[in-house]
C-alpha cells in the first residue's frame, strides 16, 4: 500500500511538472511551481526528485513510453499497415493538441540537449514507430514502388505535426478540427502513395474517440 501511494505521488508530481513545462518552458518552471501544481509540499517533491533536471528527464521518458504504448494498441488491430500509419498520425496530432505530457516532452526536447534516443526524445520515438509501420506497409505491397519507407514515414510525421501547428496558429476558425484536416490531407495523398487498385482505407482514422485511445494506456489521465 505504501509503495502504491508513493508511485501515485510520483505520477502526480510528474504530471504537475509536465503542465508547468508545457505552459512555462524549462527555464521558467520552478520546483515550487511544480509542488504547488501537485498540491504537495516541496519536501515531498524533493523526496521523489532530486532536481529539476531529473523531473524533465522523467517527463520526457514517460511521454515516450506513453506514446509507444498507445502506438502498440493501434498496431495490434487487424488492419493494413497503411491504415495503422494513418491512425498514428491522428494519435500524434491528438497528443500534441491535448496531452500535457506529450507537449511538455516536445518543448523540453527543443529547449534542452536531448539525444536522438526513442526512450527520451519524442521526435525520435514517433519517427521510429512511423518508420516501422511504413516498412510493414511496404512489405504488404500497399505502397507504390517509388514511395520509400523513409519518405513515407517522414511524410506521415510531418502531416501529424503540421496539422497540429496549423490548428494552433488559426484564429476564428470555422470549426474544422485537427482530425478533419488530417483526413483531408490523407485523401489527397493516398492517390500518390498506394498501389492500384487502392485498398479500402479510412483517411479519418479507425478510432471514434482518440482521447479514449490515449487514456487506455495511461496510468493517470491528464486534465
Amino acid at each position: 500500500m505504501r509503495q502504491e501511494r508513493a508511485e501515485l505521488t510520483r505520477q502526480a508530481l510528474t504530471m504537475a511538472a509536465a503542465k508547468s513545462f508545457d505552459r512555462l518552458g524549462y527555464q521558467r518552471t520552478t520546483l515550487f511551481e511544480v509542488s504547488r501544481g501537485a498540491a504537495m509540499s516541496k519536501g515531498a517533491l524533493s523526496f521523489h526528485f532530486g532536481s529539476k533536471e531529473e523531473l524533465a528527464d522523467t517527463v520526457r521518458r514517460e511521454a515516450c513510453a506513453r506514446s509507444c504504448r498507445a502506438a502498440e494498441l493501434l498496431r495490434e488491430k487487424e488492419q493494413p499497415a497503411l491504415q495503422t500509419l494513418i491512425d498514428l498520425t491522428h494519435l500524434v496530432a491528438h497528443q500534441l493538441e491535448h496531452d500535457h505530457l506529450a507537449r511538455a516532452a516536445v518543448k523540453l526536447a527543443r529547449e534542452l540537449d536531448t539525444p536522438p534516443d526513442p526512450e527520451v526524445n519524442p521526435f525520435a520515438c514517433w519517427q521510429q514507430v512511423f518508420t516501422d509501420v511504413a516498412r510493414e506497409a511496404e512489405k504488404e505491397g500497399t505502397l507504390r514502388g517509388e514511395a520509400t519507407t523513409e519518405a513515407v514515414a517522414e511524410l506521415a510525421f510531418c502531416l501529424a505535426s503540421g496539422a497540429h501547428s496549423q490548428q494552433t496558429s488559426r484564429t476564428g476558425d470555422s470549426g474544422v478540427d485537427v482530425h478533419q484536416r488530417l483526413a483531408a490531407h490523407w485523401q489527397l495523398l493516398l492517390h500518390g502513395l498506394v498501389t492500384q487498385p487502392a485498398p479500402g482505407l479510412w483517411s479519418a482514422g479507425t478510432e471514434t474517440d482518440w482521447l479514449r485511445t490515449v487514456e487506455r494506456q495511461q496510468v493517470t489521465p491528464a486534465d
